[in-house]
C-alpha cells in the first residue's frame, strides 16, 4: 500500500464515519462507561467528543438506555451571552441552572415519549408522550428555553435580586421543573435509564461572567439531576482551561472535583496510530504487518527516535499526532519510510499548530495571533533549544515591537513581567521545560505532563521551544 494512499480519519469525531472501527479502548473510556464519572475534561483535540461518540454507541445498545444528546450551536451560545436583560439582572448561575435543568427533563421525556411503547410508568410515559407531540418530537433548543424562563420571571420581577427568599422558588415554577421531574423520575425509577451527554461547550464561551455563569449553572443542574434518579447520568464535556477556570469562580468546587481528566501515554498514541494503520490495511484488502507503525514511520528522525519526536512534537494530543501523521503521508512516495519526508513536514505542522493555538486560547489570551506572526518573522532561525536568558531576549523585543491592544498582554508590558509572559507560553504548551541530563537522560516537559498545580520552571534552567 502506498503511504500517501493512508486515510487517517476526519479531524472532527462526530464527521469521522470510521471512528468506532480504530477506537482505542482506555481507562478513561472504561471508568465512563461504568457511569463512575460526570465531568471529563481534556485539552482542545484531546479525545473528548471521540469518547462521547464510543459511548453513545455501547450505551445504545441496550433498549432500555435512552441517550440524550446536548450540543448547543455557536450562534446559541452568542445568542446567550448577547441577550441585553442576562447582563441586567438576570444572568446568574442559579437562572442558568434552572434553564439547564429544563432543558434535559424536556429533552429526556422528548426522547423517551417518541421511542417507547407501554414499557414505563403509564400515567408519565403519556405524559412524555404528549411533550413529544407537542414539541414534534423535538425539545426546543437552549435559546427557546431560557427566552421563554426569562420572559415569565421578567412579568414578577425587574431583576433576579427583587425575588429574595423566593428565587429558587421561583425559579422552579417558571421552569415548570416540579412537574416535569416528577414524571421523569417515575419513568426512570419503572426502568427507563438515561444518559444526558452536553458537550461543545466551548463554542461561543467567552470567559465573560454571563458565559461562566452559564457553565456553572450547568454543573448545578448536572449534580441534582443525579439526584433525581439512579438511572439517570449526566456526562459534561470541557476543555481543561475553561474547566479550570469555572473552578476559580465557585465557591463549591469540592463538588466538582471527581473528574475524568484525559491523558495520553505515548504507548496509547502509537496504539492510535496503528489502529488506524491496521483499518487502511484491511480497506485495500492487504495483509497487515504486526507492527504497523514501522511500516509506515521511519525509526528515527536524525538522532531522535520517531515515536519520541512525534509525541513531543504533539503535546501528546491524538488529534495533533494524526494531523502530522497527515501531513507526512501526503508528501511520501512509495510504500517505504521516508525520514527526510517526516522532518520536512514540521514546518507545515508548526504553522498549524500556532494557528490552533492562537484559536483555542483566543479568549483568554486575545492577540497571540499577533505575537506569533512576530515571532516567526523574526525568529525564524533562531535554535531549538534556549536558554532562559536568550527567551527573555526575546520577550523584550515583543514587549518593545509588538501591538496587542490586549488588557492581559498591556499588564506584562506595564510591569514588564517576563515570567508571566513565560508562565502563559509554558500554559498553552507553546514552550516546554527541557531537563538536561538526569536518570534517563534529557526530557522535556509540557504544562499537561506535569503533576503540580501552576507549576512553572524555576529560574535559570533551559527552555525548549514546542512546535
Amino acid at each position: 500500500m502506498e503511504l500517501r494512499s493512508i486515510e487517517w480519519g476526519d479531524d472532527s469525531a462526530e464527521r469521522d464515519v470510521d471512528l468506532l472501527s480504530y477506537f482505542i479502548d482506555t481507562e478513561s473510556y472504561d471508568r465512563l462507561a461504568r457511569k463512575s464519572k460526570t465531568i471529563v475534561i481534556g485539552r482542545k483535540g484531546s479525545g473528548k467528543s471521540a469518547l462521547r461518540k464510543k459511548l453513545e454507541n455501547d450505551f445504545s445498545k441496550d433498549s432500555d438506555t435512552h441517550v440524550i444528546n446536548i450540543s448547543p450551536k455557536y450562534s446559541s451560545i452568542r445568542n446567550i451571552l448577547n441577550e441585553k436583560s442576562l447582563s441586567e439582572g438576570f444572568g446568574e448561575e442559579i437562572f442558568f441552572q434552572h434553564s439547564w435543568l429544563r432543558q434535559m427533563m424536556l429533552d429526556s421525556l422528548c426522547l423517551v415519549g417518541h421511542r417507547t411503547k407501554g414499557k414505563y410508568a403509564s400515567e408519565s410515559l403519556e405524559f412524555a408522550r404528549q411533550i413529544s407531540r407537542d414539541l414534534n418530537r423535538t425539545s426546543k433548543d437552549l435559546v427557546e428555553n431560557i427566552s421563554e424562563i426569562l420572559s415569565r420571571i421578567k412579568a414578577k420581577a425587574g431583576n433576579l435580586g427583587e425575588l429574595g427568599l423566593h428565587l429558587e422558588k421561583e425559579l422552579r415554577n417558571v421552569a415548570d421543573v416540579d412537574s416535569l421531574e416528577h414524571h421523569l423520575k417515575e419513568i426512570a425509577n419503572s426502568g427507563a435509564k438515561l444518559v444526558i451527554m452536553v458537550d461543545d461547550l466551548d463554542l461561543g464561551w467567552d470567559n465573560s461572567e454571563i458565559s461562566n455563569n452559564l457553565l456553572l449553572g450547568l454543573l448545578s443542574a448536572s449534580s441534582y439531576m443525579k439526584s433525581v434518579s439512579q438511572n439517570i447520568h449526566v456526562f459534561i464535556f470541557l476543555r481543561e482551561d475553561v474547566y479550570s477556570i469555572l473552578m476559580e469562580k465557585t465557591q463549591h468546587s469540592d463538588k466538582y472535583r471527581n473528574v475524568e481528566r484525559i491523558r495520553w501515554t505515548k504507548d496509547g498514541l502509537i496504539s492510535l496510530l496503528n489502529e488506524r494503520i491496521r483499518h487502511n490495511y484491511r480497506k485495500n484488502g492487504e495483509k497487515c504487518a504486526d507492527h504497523p507503525f514501522e511500516h509506515v514511520f521511519p525509526v528515527t528522525v536524525g538522532t531522535h527516535n520517531t515515536d519520541n519526536w512525534l509525541v513531543e512534537r504533539t503535546l501528546s494530543r491524538p488529534r495533533e499526532l494524526i494531523q502530522i501523521a497527515r501531513f507526512y503521508t501526503e508528501d511520501v512516495e512509495g510504500e517505504e519510510p521516508q525520514d527526510d519526508a517526516l522532518k520536512a513536514c514540521e514546518a507545515a505542522y508548526s504553522s498549524w499548530k500556532l494557528d490552533d493555538l492562537c484559536t483555542e486560547y483566543s479568549n483568554q489570551y486575545p492577540g497571540l495571533s499577533d505575537i506569533f506572526t512576530y515571532w516567526k518573522t523574526k525568529f525564524f532561525r533562531y535554535k531549538y533549544h534556549l536558554s532562559r536568558a536568550d527567551v527573555e531576549e526575546m520577550i523584550f523585543q515583543i514587549f518593545d515591537e509588538v501591538a496587542v491592544n490586549a488588557e492581559w498582554f498591556n499588564e506584562l508590558i506595564a510591569k514588564l513581567d517576563f515570567q508571566g509572559f513565560l508562565a502563559i507560553l509554558y500554559e498553552i504548551g507553546f514552550l516546554g521545560d527541557f531537563v538536561l541530563g538526569g536518570e534517563g537522560g534529557s526530557k522535556t516537559f509540557y504544562s499537561f505532563s506535569r503533576l503540580l498545580k501552576n507549576y512553572f520552571p524555576k529560574p535559570l534552567i533551559l527552555l525548549v521551544l514546542a512546535p
